[in-house]
């Protein structure tokens, strides 16, 4: 198996570890790096100060300060300055850089450029945010590992998260035309840790949801269904408040949800979140918007329990009716559907969604990233072979990938 460096630029507003769990791209990165180790390969990580992740080497981007007077409001109690279990996370994704981006992309920059070779790998995890970085750098395998978002660059090799967002991206790129597909970009799932999930098939009385609470999360759904038919139903995430009336309020004031069947637990860390995901009756995951992953579905059936989602973007190509959950369109779909996960099997239902943990999932990039270097071994005029390259002997990622 082919071993390869890797310069893996990650996110400028939070520190990258294992403390940030609701963000999901920073876990991405986090979980990312150690994929990489795992087959052998050499990790250039960029973060800011107070990043944890296994890497060969951790370069400082920028500081905690530096992330602090550009998105804290003084709450000394938290590193990054706010309260940030209660309120989405800050960041300048879709508006003017702050300093601490500006530095950060500087940093990234001088560093790579004094120290890249060129047949090192560069990962950009957040699309078109990284292009500085891109530009300045030149390296030909530019990639984007792991495309959960709107905003893919064309031009570099991408993975993408689900083959909705892959088409969705494509349909964006070229609206109204008919489109070839590329050989080098390719569908790799999301990726989740075992030590973040608990299994059980012991369930107790209520159902699950856990989101940030605005209303396109469906948390609306989840409540009339379990309201429907008088069933308890556990509410998690970021952004909600109780108003003086008992209503859950989302945090644009979206949705207000009145007192019921229903109990609101705010922000829960991974040790909390594991149980309550592992001994619910399912996880609600009814997303109104066109979800690019929806990565709570998997951590739900890994956990051995079924899931109730909607049927659009990502989710009828993650499990199938009847062994992982349900999918639905109605009301009464969600009704019947709660009615009728206890007849899933949870054993059945954790292993439908085994292929996404980061032991599988580290072969497909494994697979990827040798074709790749493959195409760039072919750039440089020796007569090696590009796409037509056909390999003597059979890779150790051939039997193990999830084609």
């Amino acid at each position: 198996m082919n071993q390869y460096r890797f310069h893996l630029i990650s996110l400028a507003h939070l520190p990258q570890s294992p403390a940030y769990l609701s963000c999901a791209f920073t876990q991405k990165n986090v979980k990312l790096t150690r994929m990489l180790m795992s087959l052998g390969h050499e990790v250039y990580f960029y973060g800011s100060e107070g990043s944890e992740v296994e890497c060969t080497k951790l370069i400082q981007t920028h500081t905690l300060r530096d992330i602090r007077e550009d998105y804290g409001d003084g709450d000394n109690r938290f590193e990054v300055g706010y309260d940030w279990t209660n309120t989405d996370f800050r960041h300048d994704f879709n508006s003017k850089r702050n300093p601490s981006t500006l530095k950060f992309y500087a940093s990234c920059i001088e560093e790579i450029n004094a120290n890249k070779q060129g047949d090192d790998f560069l990962l950009l995890t957040q699309g078109s945010y990284h292009t500085p970085i891109a530009d300045a750098v030149k390296l030909y395998l530019t990639c984007e590992p792991g495309i959960g978002y709107r905003g893919a660059v064309r031009g570099r090799f991408r993975a993408f998260e689900s083959a909705y967002i892959q088409n969705f991206t494509y349909g964006s790129e070229f609206p109204r035309q008919c489109i070839n597909g590329s050989y080098y970009d390719r569908v790799i799932p999301n990726y989740f840790d075992p030590d973040d999930i608990e299994y059980s098939d012991q369930k107790d009385d209520y159902f699950f949801f856990i989101a940030r609470m605005i209303k396109r999360k469906g948390i609306m759904t989840a409540a009339l269904a379990t309201q429907a038919i008088g069933a308890k139903l556990i509410i998690a995430g970021q952004g909600g408040v109780i108003d003086k009336a008992g209503c859950l309020v989302g945090q644009y004031s979206d949705f207000k949800l009145p007192p019921g069947n229903w109990e609101y637990i705010g922000f829960v860390d991974v040790a909390r979140r594991k149980k309550l995901m592992a001994h619910a009756k399912a996880t609600f995951v009814p997303t109104e918007y066109l979800e690019c992953f929806g990565g709570t579905h998997v951590e739900s059936m890994l956990s051995g329990t079924p899931v109730i989602t909607t049927n659009f973007a990502v989710f009828p190509g993650t499990f199938t009716d009847g062994i992982g959950g349900f999918h639905c369109n109605t009301l009464d779909d969600f009704v019947w559907a709660a009615k009728h996960v206890g007849d899933l099997d949870p054993k059945i239902v954790r292993a439908s969604a085994e292929k996404y943990l980061m032991d599988n999932v580290r072969w497909e990039y494994q697979r990827w990233f040798e074709d790749l270097y493959q195409v760039y071994l072919s750039t440089l005029g020796n007569g090696t072979k590009g796409w037509h390259h056909i390999r003597d002997t059979e890779p150790a990622w051939r039997g193990k990938v999830h084609a």
